[in-house]
């Protein structure tokens, strides 16, 4: 099997048994990103010489006996919002623009603790806010299999480089989306893991440096099969000191590893957010195929309004997005708000006022957000797992000639708000709970999908585990077109 046919799983295997050697695996994804980043233009910072001297210091181990870890001597690029020690960490933001970094993130130096060998950053937008990843220092990251729409956002350099085998393995992080949708727009498997599993010391925004870690925001692995996806979950999931010194996170296995007795819920539309009729199609024929093979299946939401649900989360989601807005940007919203009847329920208002939220108005929607955290531990008591979408429609073509409110896109032949790509992201994100993307089967217009498998809090080992019976039923990673050599 060809290097970029084998997952990085099997790469680990290969190097540490001495089959592969790290400095000719790691040649190959250098010359791969060499090649074919000028059109993707994913891979945004590299440290090629060093990745082939850490590769040498592998090869050395292994004829020596010893063995880094499961992914010994595998290269790897990593999102540009990691800090790796030695590389510029800019995210697309001028005011970062340069600045290198002095340490690891927590992510970093767990990948590198099992043998990891980092090539370079990818992409992503501005600060990591938005379903593209176009930003003026990088410029615009394509999707392999149409440069004319995006990989998503905002691990969307992540993505592209992933499906188009110029890395084995990603990592990417995800408040409204960002591991998810990227996933789904280039056919991927990704894991948004339980808030605070994994922890996002080093991650940025907010800043370099910073130790304090930000409500809603994850960080979480992207990969072509499941076994890289809960490998690269498993290697960085943990507590830091001084947690670690007196407790270690053991998860309990999934709820079933084969479909047999497995119960599905199933929304994979919602007037509120309409979805392709395609898309809400593949994902029920998803749950169908699983049904076949004994799961049951239940059309099923939790016992709350979508539209609620989303003011709820967009409300504490821009509490979070806005904190870093300059001054005349919060005078500005702030004035908005004043000229606006109070029962204004835009997307655009409830942005503005979860910007300007006081700390007394966000203990009230966090008391709502804990009500409906209720109601989703009801859910799960009547099923194991939810299918739902991702995003209302597969890759969008790059729009990038307005802000997010004048931006639009179009489901089913009608015109919808650009913001709506957060609503169906927030449906596990306001309250914390696991979700794993699996690729469905192509559009109709040749692009990917996907769809989420959403589990119970702290429960990450069930949804992986049904993208690993829906795998196995040929739910797979299909790699875009031209990038096999």
């Amino acid at each position: 099997m060809p290097i970029n046919q084998k997952n990085a799983h099997q790469l680990g295997q290969d190097i540490a048994k001495g089959v592969l050697s790290a400095h000719e695996v790691t040649q190959f994804f250098i010359d791969r990103i060499k090649k074919h980043n000028p059109a993707l233009n994913a891979v945004v910072a590299e440290r090629f010489d060093d990745a082939l001297k850490d590769a040498d210091k592998a090869d050395a181990a292994r004829q020596s006996g010893q063995t880094l870890g499961p992914l010994h001597g595998v290269p790897m690029t990593i999102k540009d919002a990691f800090e790796v020690d030695g590389l510029s960490c800019d995210v697309g933001a001028p005011q970062f623009a340069g600045t290198v970094s002095t340490s690891d993130s927590h992510v970093t130096a767990r990948l590198k603790a099992a043998g990891a060998i980092i090539l370079g950053k990818t992409n992503t937008p501005f600060m990591c806010g938005d379903w593209q990843s176009f930003n003026d220092i990088h410029g615009t990251t394509n999707n392999p299999y149409n440069l004319d729409h995006t990989p998503g956002g905002s691990s969307g350099g992540s993505a592209a480089a992933l499906a188009a085998g110029l890395t084995p393995l990603e990592y990417g992080s995800d408040i409204g989306g960002s591991i998810r949708v990227p996933a789904h727009f280039c056919g991927l498997f990704g894991h948004k893991p339980t808030h605070g599993l994994v922890p996002t010391n080093g991650h940025v925004p907010p800043t370099h440096g910073a130790l304090a870690s930000r409500d809603l925001n994850v960080v979480g692995p992207l990969a072509r099969s499941v076994d890289d996806l809960e490998l690269a979950f498993d290697l960085t999931l943990g507590l830091l000191r001084p947690a670690s010194q007196a407790m270690q996170i053991s998860l309990q296995g999934p709820r079933f590893t084969r479909p047999e007795g497995l119960r599905i819920g199933l929304w994979a539309d919602d007037p509120y957010c309409p979805v392709d009729s395609e898309m809400a199609s593949n994902i029920e024929a998803a749950a169908r195929t699983l049904e076949k093979q004994g799961a049951s299946v239940v059309r099923i939401k939790p016992d709350f309004d979508l539209a609620h649900h989303t003011e709820t989360f967009i409300i504490l989601l821009s509490s979070i997005m806005g904190a870093d807005f300059p001054a005349p940007v919060h005078q500005s919203l702030q004035a908005m708000i004043d000229d606006a009847d109070s029962d204004d329920k835009s997307l655009r208002m409830m942005q503005a006022r979860g910007v300007r939220l006081l700390h007394k108005d966000w203990l009230y929607w966090d008391e709502v957000r804990a009500q409906m955290a209720a109601k989703w531990r009801a859910l799960f008591e009547q099923v194991d797992v939810l299918f739902c979408p991702v995003t209302p429609t597969p890759a969008m073509p790059h729009t990038q000639d307005a802000d997010f409110h004048g931006r639009a896109f179009s489901v089913n032949s009608a015109p919808r708000n650009y913001m709506e790509n957060v609503v169906w992201p927030g449906v596990s994100t306001l309250c914390g709970l696991p979700s794993t993307v699996a690729p469905l089967a192509r559009h109709s217009s040749g692009l990917p999908m996907g769809m989420q498998i959403i589990g119970p809090a702290y429960e990450d080992k069930t949804p992986i585990a049904v993208a690993r019976m829906l795998e196995q039923n040929g739910h797979h990673f299909q790699p875009p077109a031209g990038y096999d050599d």
